[in-house]
């Protein structure tokens, strides 16, 4: 006799479902019950607290035993998903357009959070993470004895280090030196001006690289430095300054062909990775610019032309001492520590003039 076919079909998926979970093993409900079971059985008994623990313990060993698999397979696969990701992600940084679209869209990111975020106290910080055992040297009044009575630099040269280290850069005492450049090939010919550097920036290897603190009376982006030099390389545009940090190392160390490091600079000083650029060309400035240099000292070297350099003191020797004003000329060099004075600078007028500036930190 033939009977309802979707009673028929019901009958079937019931029994589908019934051998699945035969397959599967008892169910999670089945389980409790036999634990409910076996716990009124153990009551009966009577059971003090130790044999409680005697007939229980191997089952709970059994289950702590499951949940330690099942947070080990948990954390394995967690792992394997985060090893892909990296893995992947390298792999994709190696491609040089993924590296120029990443390198804009954080950049863009880092401007956006800017105004949340200050992060440049992070970027220019030497440490990271603070140490709260570690006081940094502050200025006091009594560092002010050094300057309250300078009137101008000392002007030096064939000078040893260890002069200058006992009596300039302990004391936070600004020098000039005449000679320092004397043995550097770019101030032995005269094949080099500013068509070299826009160069060396333009090329297809500094691409993708951005400056630290590019600073220019021309209208630019502070990160925008090809624009710039392609603009001080059309000869229609005058009386024009710029200065900018190469924070890049790759960037920094096309600019480290230009100079050696000087001779009276004492080991104790390591010289930093980044440098700096200093351009201009017939511009007549009224207002100096400062180079917020973070390092523990600073030397620029006047590669061409010429500058007016100020040195400001910082504050509190400000209320005491003076400012100090010189003219940094072709060949010649500034070396000023950070804790005690500000430089500043006003291209010199009439002329193109190029200098470049190395920080050093204590070791």
């Amino acid at each position: 006799m033939g009977g309802d076919p979707h009673h028929t079909s019901q009958r079937q998926a019931r029994s589908n479902r019934a051998n699945e979970e035969k397959d599967e093993g008892p169910s999670m409900q089945q389980i409790n019950e036999e634990f409910v079971t076996l716990y009124e059985l153990l009551e009966k008994q009577g059971l003090n607290e130790s044999e409680w623990v005697a007939v229980t313990q191997p089952i709970v060993d059994v289950v702590r035993k499951a949940k330690v698999r099942q947070r080990a397979a948990r954390m394995a696969k967690w792992v394997s998903v985060c090893a892909g990701l990296l893995l992947a992600t390298h792999l994709l940084l190696q491609i040089s357009l993924v590296q120029k679209a990443g390198h804009v869209l954080f950049r863009h990111f880092l401007l956006l959070i800017l105004p949340r975020w200050d992060w440049t106290r992070v970027y220019y910080s030497d440490c990271f993470i603070s140490n709260p055992y570690y006081v940094s040297r502050s200025l006091l009044e009594d560092d002010c004895n050094v300057c309250e009575s300078l009137e101008k630099m000392d002007r030096l040269s064939n000078v040893s280090s260890w002069v200058v280290t006992e009596d300039y850069l302990k004391n936070d005492v600004p020098f000039l030196v005449t000679d320092a450049m004397d043995d550097w090939p770019v101030m032995n010919t005269e094949e080099f001006w500013f068509d070299n550097v826009t160069e060396m920036y333009l090329s297809e290897d500094l691409r993708g690289v951005y400056p630290c603190e590019l600073t220019s009376n021309l209208r630019l982006r502070p990160d925008d430095l090809r624009t710039f030099l392609k603009k001080i390389h059309n000869p229609d545009v005058r009386r024009w300054y710029g200065h900018w940090e190469n924070c890049n190392k790759k960037a920094a160390k096309v600019l480290r062909q230009l100079y050696r490091r000087p001779y009276f600079i004492p080991h104790m000083v390591d010289l930093s990775d980044s440098n700096w650029v200093l351009l201009s060309s017939d511009f007549k400035g009224k207002v100096y610019k400062e180079v917020d240099f973070h390092t523990e000292l600073l030397w620029v070297a006047q590669v061409r032309g010429w500058s007016k350099i100020r040195l400001v003191p910082r504050e509190p020797c400000d209320h005491f001492c003076p400012e100090l004003l010189d003219t940094l000329t072709e060949g010649h060099m500034v070396v000023v520590t950070n804790l005690l004075w500000k430089f500043e600078y006003i291209p010199g007028e009439h002329t193109d003039n190029m200098a470049v500036a190395v920080g050093g930190f204590w070791t």
